[in-house]
């Protein structure tokens, strides 16, 4: 295939422009020192793209916002909107003319955390309430913060929790999954992962805890993209303004491979997920990488797929396993139309674990 560049970073990050407990700075020196490429921050209600946007400690730093409506009882139905140049959180109360803001702004309208478990102690939780919008180009398959909710079923076990979060965690929710394969059957739709990172400190008694704390959740959960070609930025220079070329070039090219769902989901903290690839090739010497699509009737399609370490390798059409490999590599040659995507389990800390979720190549 042509050659593709590899970039990885964190998406749905919050500081102390809303509800966050880190500055830009120090989520930057975070990111930073774990070697990310970019991070897309999204306070909530709140546009700060041309302060804070840029080439800053060598990181692509992007801005966007998670616009909620603040007044609606029960609270649910944020979205992120990444792209804007103008903040809409005018346009809050109205689902769909919010996701139609978005895409008059060339931007893309991701559904936030769109369903989420809870507990007696900790009851808060913001689904996506409004599934009869269109336009939105996908979702947060895998909310890295409120997949915790669920597990706090005692104070005990927040206790527990709040020192190792990584003994709890497995994956996206199954009835998230479940959703996602419902919604792809239709259109395609973008599924990426977030950290909803807040830094947050919690006490219980004496015991004072921050829970996922900046650092933690940039070696946690991370969204890899492939591009077409290489960043420009940031060069020499580690800190870019918003308006410099390079920053300009480099953020179209995380919003195009964003959109046309040219990237995974990597729990990074089990392993690197740097170098998964899943792409296919049928006949005739048509080729798709993830998030492309297929004709059905123009000839058989074999599916590939490489891992940088040993896994167990599924290959699931329309929310179903279809092959299964344990190692780095898995080919499978399909007749049959679908919608074809990879899960990738490894074991770490006594228990299978989601290690990578890529999005889907479609076979109309």
């Amino acid at each position: 295939m042509d050659p593709i560049y590899e970039y990885y970073g964190n998406i749905h990050m919050h500081t102390t422009h809303s509800d966050g407990t880190a500055t830009f700075h120090e989520l930057v020196e975070a990111a930073a020192g774990v070697g990310l490429d970019y991070v897309y921050v999204t306070d909530h209600n709140v546009l700060v793209r041309d302060k804070e946007e840029g080439y800053r400690n060598g990181v692509l730093t992007l801005v966007g916002q998670e616009v909620h409506d603040e007044d609606r009882e029960p609270p649910g139905s944020h979205l992120l909107c990444l792209g804007v140049q103008e903040d809409l959180t005018p346009l809050a109360k109205d689902p769909q003319a919010l996701i139609d803001g978005v895409r008059a702004q060339g931007g893309l309208p991701f559904l936030a955390h769109p369903i989420e478990e809870y507990t007696d102690l900790i009851p808060d939780h913001y689904d996506w309430l409004d599934w009869d919008v269109t336009g939105y180009v996908g979702v947060e398959l895998w909310n890295y913060m409120s997949r915790f909710r669920g597990y706090a079923t005692s104070k005990w076990r927040a206790l527990v929790l709040g020192f190792f979060p990584h003994y709890f965690t497995t994956g996206p929710l199954a009835a998230m999954l479940a959703k996602w394969d419902a919604l792809t059957q239709e259109r395609p739709v973008v599924a990426l992962g977030g950290t909803d990172v807040h830094g947050k400190v919690y006490r219980l008694g004496i015991i004072r805890r921050r829970f996922l704390p900046y650092d933690h959740c940039a070696r946690a959960l991370n969204t890899h993209i492939l591009t077409r070609e290489p960043f420009q930025g940031p060069g020499g220079a580690p800190r870019l303004p918003w308006s410099d070329p390079r920053v300009a070039h480099d953020r179209a090219l995380v919003l195009e491979a964003l959109a046309a769902g040219h990237c995974w989901i990597g729990y990074d903290l089990v392993a690197p997920t740097r170098g998964f690839r899943f792409w296919a090739e049928q006949e005739g010497g048509r080729q798709a990488l993830m998030g492309d699509t297929l004709q059905a009737a123009e000839g058989a399609v074999t599916f590939h797929v490489t891992v940088p370490d040993t896994g167990e390798i599924r290959l699931l059409r329309n929310g179903r396993v279809v092959s299964l490999a344990r190692g780095r590599e898995l080919h499978r040659l399909e007749l049959e139309p679908g919608v074809y995507r990879v899960e990738v389990w490894k074991k770490r800390w006594g228990a299978p674990r989601g290690w990578i979720f890529s999005n889907p190549i479609y076979v109309r």
